[in-house]
């Protein structure tokens, strides 16, 4: 399993860990210090503050929508922060809400994220071709992808990004699972302490098997790639990206 601080130790911000470093089918590996995926910044401390600057960070894909991305507490000097919205929070909550119960089904709450995950890969297709073109544009790199959670939203982009660079699977499925690392043991403990303040009537289980990453939902990911528009080329040329500069962006990608 990748460690997720090993590389950047930034603890204060969930989730925080740099995107490339995978093998590639065809040898080789992804770009490491390119791109970047978290949680929100907002509550970076000082000295991690400090260290993300430090990272030559220029560029900051915020994918929260615009009322989330009104609020950010964040503001680097020297680094460009563009909101790339992705809006499914409230929709999730709306579906996953009457699922949230002390005893709880997990096919049906695992079916909801499924579903949610499918609606991610078919909406964010312009956010990846914006991506991409910021990319190609060597002021703006390295590049920090993130939502709320740095897991759904931010997952998804970083794994098409890893597609793209022709990541084998089982290394975008390893990187993707990672998330749980920093996420399952600070939920578990905040989550606990709401049940205790509610007097155990807070339905923590469900809520925590609803946040923590599934490798059914990454496969799921691939399956709409694969199944639904042909394969990772296919899907890409519909992002808006000018597609005769793919390979370009292949080679910035990639690690020679």
């Amino acid at each position: 399993m990748k460690n997720i601080s090993a590389d950047t130790n930034i603890k204060s911000v969930l989730n925080f860990r740099d995107a490339g470093g995978l093998k590639l089918t065809g040898g080789g590996t992804m770009r490491k210090g390119l791109i970047y995926r978290s949680a929100s910044p907002d509550r970076i401390s000082g000295r991690d503050f400090k260290k993300l600057q430090a990272l030559g960070i220029k560029t900051i894909a915020d994918l929260r929508d615009p009322a989330e991305f009104s609020k950010r507490k964040v503001k680097i000097p020297g680094i460009s922060i563009i909101n790339l919205p992705l809006s499914f929070e409230s929709v999730t909550r709306e579906r996953l809400r009457p699922l949230m119960k002390r005893s709880y089904d997990p096919g049906a709450i695992n079916r909801v994220i499924n579903g949610l995950y499918i609606d991610i890969v078919d909406a964010v297709r312009p956010v990846l071709g914006r991506t991409a073109e910021l990319i190609l544009e060597t002021d703006n790199t390295p590049l920090l992808i993130h939502c709320q959670a740095g897991k759904d939203r931010t997952g998804v982009l970083s794994a098409l990004f890893q597609m793209i660079a022709g990541a084998e699977r089982d290394e975008i499925i390893r990187d993707y699972m990672a998330s749980n690392e920093s996420m399952v043991p600070h939920y578990t403990k905040l989550l606990r302490i709401r049940r205790l303040i509610t007097l155990g009537l807070f339905p923590a289980d469900s809520v925590l098997h609803a946040i923590t990453q599934k490798k059914e939902d990454i496969i799921t990911v691939f399956d709409r790639i694969d199944n639904h528009y042909g394969g990772i080329n296919e899907y890409f040329s519909g992002s808006g990206f000018d597609i005769t500069k793919t390979d370009q962006l292949r080679n910035i990608l990639i690690d020679k």
